[in-house]
């Protein structure tokens, strides 16, 4: 089978138009009742997306292929379901798992046409669902038609990944690796906070109910005001007492965070240390378009935009006539600018940016502005509508908060930290109000289908009057790079490698390879020497290489070699070599020091270069990963790193127990 799957990825190396099949066999077996639980369709989706964003394959025929195979799928079990109906039952596995089909009978019955929809993102459920259906008399035309939809909703969810994929690793440069993290990043954001508000949802109901049970044996031992509040908290008579119960929690969480970001702020540990690094991060991957986009996505938060949204909710509440709301809402905001004015004041912590220098940035009032009135717009419209638009909802208005943050975080406005705890302080001050508003209106409200529609159109049209004003302020300038530090030879060889670090470190400051190498060259002269001694410099980019990501037995040399951190900064050349098998290779990767040795009338910068040995982790296929091997020791590094390069080396030094050659490249 191994030998077969691996003649099938050479077979589509060479004809890569065979993966349109592929995508259609995938799609159609994986929707087809106890067969789809074998079919790894969502691999290959990924796949042949990943070939698509080569140019090897036209994404319209891709996703055609896809979502016509997903929709034979569903067809065909949806006509085995109503073709044998209770005979179902009797076949295997069905017959020894009758729990199976218990669970799609449960899911239908409790979600109805959208169950078809749904299912199609649920593992388990996805080749069940249409079988129930089909079981339960559900009507072809009502079938078809959420068929159709869950189609075209799955198929893009899986093969633009891979497009995305495929179609950044063809590009080249550093600029390749700053569209990979702009588009991760913000493709990260709307996953997780459409999966982030799906989970919370569907789990708030068991979370409310085990709080409940607690806070009601806490109310039984005390029967003071505390315990009256808590008991009416739990009332049945209460149409939102489970609302009531997760905002509370909502107001206990949010505000543990805000104390814990205030502590570590105060005290300088540790997350001012991610702050640093995340901010050296985001610098390195800036671009005109990228400062273009995430320019355009902050005028979501704009004070223009949010004043419209006020207005609107204002007068959406006048028609309510929830007088109370309005004014616990619009005290909730000035009180809390004011208190964030306070803590500004008192911390005095300055942006990251240097170019802005007029106010003090903890914690962040934009952010806090943004929370404040995004989620009590949230509340307001959840409340409203159906269960999957209220996760829509929710969803959205996390994505804009992240946004907006990530914007302020990525122009130097101010830091990660800084966005965090206006975040936290601002939800406490939501979920404040929400409790008020539910308090004094237990009723559920009446439904209000169409007032999403008429935010999302409030929203639109201020962007697209700031834009056709050209009222968006441009973001504040990126501030220049510092100059590295001249300094002589000898100076470097005596004192200055001392000042520099012994260890690479990630986003949190932690330990990672050691830096056993300090070289004084261009990046034009290492690139020479270590192509000499047989490094290579990444991998060629082949729809082979793509597919050998999934390949059971792909050399370790094979598979893309990415850069990595050093305190939030990316490598700025990274080379490979084989290791002692075919599991295994070493990767050398080099960072700026921050210093530049002088060479008369010029300086050459100081590289700081890291080795470190890599393994393939079989346990991970069929998406191969790389990992690390922890174990291995400095001596080690340094002796692979250093041996052989053909450079002059200087002098060997002990830092902090990592051996360290200073190394320097003839000079024309």
């Amino acid at each position: 089978m191994e030998h077969a799957y691996i003649h099938l990825l050479h077979q589509l190396a060479g004809h890569s138009a065979w993966m349109l099949t592929v995508v259609f066999l995938a799609s159609f077996l994986e929707a087809i009742a106890v067969i789809g639980t074998f079919i790894p369709g969502s691999t290959a989706m990924f796949l042949a997306g990943a070939v698509t964003g080569t140019g090897s394959l036209s994404l319209g025929w891709v996703l055609m292929w896809a979502i016509v195979g997903a929709i034979a799928g569903d067809g065909m079990s949806f006509w085995l379901g109503g073709r044998y109906k209770e005979r179902i039952v009797q076949l295997r596995p069905f017959r020894r798992h009758p729990e199976v089909l218990d669970a799609g009978k449960g899911f239908f019955r409790k979600h109805g046409a959208k169950s078809v929809v749904l299912a199609r993102f649920i593992g388990p459920l996805r080749a069940i669902v249409p079988v129930v259906a089909g079981m339960l008399g559900m009507r072809p035309v009502r079938f078809y038609a959420m068929n159709v939809l869950s189609a075209l909703l799955w198929a893009p969810a899986h093969i633009l990944p891979g497009v995305v994929f495929g179609a950044s690793v063809l590009l080249a440069g550093a600029v390749s690796f700053r569209l990979v993290v702009i588009i991760v990043l913000l493709g990260c954001i709307v996953w997780f906070s459409f999966r982030g508000a799906g989970f919370l949802l569907s789990h708030a109901n068991a979370w409310s109910s085990a709080a409940g049970r607690h806070l009601g044996d806490w109310a039984c031992r005390h029967p003071g005001p505390l315990g009256r509040v808590a008991r009416q908290m739990l009332d049945p008579e209460t149409p939102d007492a489970t609302h009531i119960l997760v905002t509370s929690l909502i107001v206990l969480v949010a505000g543990a965070l805000f104390i814990g970001v205030l502590e570590d702020v105060v005290s300088g540990d540790p997350l001012t240390a991610v702050d640093v690094s995340v901010y050296h991060f985001l610098q390195s991957v800036r671009t005109p378009w990228s400062d273009a986009v995430l320019g355009g996505l902050a005028t979501l938060g704009s004070g223009i935009t949010l004043i419209a949204l006020i207005v609107t909710v204002a007068l959406w509440m006048v028609w309510e006539r929830r007088w109370r709301t309005i004014g616990y809402w619009l005290a909730a905001v000035v009180f809390s600018q004011l208190l964030i004015l306070g803590l500004q004041l008192a911390m005095q912590r300055p942006p990251p940016n240097e170019l802005m220098t007029s106010h003090y940035v903890f914690p962040s009032n934009h952010v806090a502005a943004t929370v404040i009135v995004y989620g009590f717009l949230a509340f307001l419209l959840a409340r409203r509508v159906g269960m999957l638009e209220g996760v829509l909802v929710a969803a959205a208005s996390t994505i804009v908060v992240i946004v907006v943050a990530l914007a302020g975080v990525y122009f130097g406005r101010y830091w990660l930290s800084d966005a965090i705890g206006g975040a936290a302080l601002a939800y406490v001050w939501v979920a404040l109000v929400a409790l008020t508003a539910m308090w004094r209106h237990p009723q559920p409200p009446p439904e209000r289908v169409f007032m999403p529609a008429v935010v999302l159109i409030v929203m639109l049209v201020s962007v697209a009057v700031q834009f056709g004003l050209n009222l968006p302020a441009p973001p504040p300038g990126k501030s220049p790079p510092a100059p590295p530090v001249v300094v002589t030879q000898s100076a470097w060889t005596l004192d200055v490698w001392k000042q520099l670090p012994c260890y690479r470190s990630d986003m949190g400051g932690d330990r990672k390879e050691p830096l056993t190498l300090q070289w004084v060259s261009d990046l034009d002269s290492i690139r020479e020497q270590l192509r000499a001694q047989g490094w290579v410099e990444g991998t060629d980019v082949s729809v082979h290489s793509l597919l050998s990501l999934a390949s059971p037995d792909v050399a370790a040399v094979s598979l893309p070699v990415l850069p990595k951190l050093n305190n939030g900064v990316p490598s700025s050349l990274v080379f490979m070599r084989p290791g002692e098998g075919r599991d295994e290779r070493d990767v050398l990767r080099f960072w700026p020091s921050g210093y530049a040795v002088a060479n008369g009338t010029s300086a050459t910068p100081l590289w700081l270069g890291a080795l470190a040995h890599e393994r393939l982790s079989r346990p991970s296929w069929p998406i191969n990963i790389l990992r690390v091997e922890k174990q291995a020791r400095a001596a080690d590094a340094h002796a692979k790193s250093s041996a052989g390069l053909g450079v002059a080396v200087l002098a060997k030094v002990d830092c902090d127990g990592v051996p360290v050659s200073l190394l320097a490249s003839p000079m024309e």
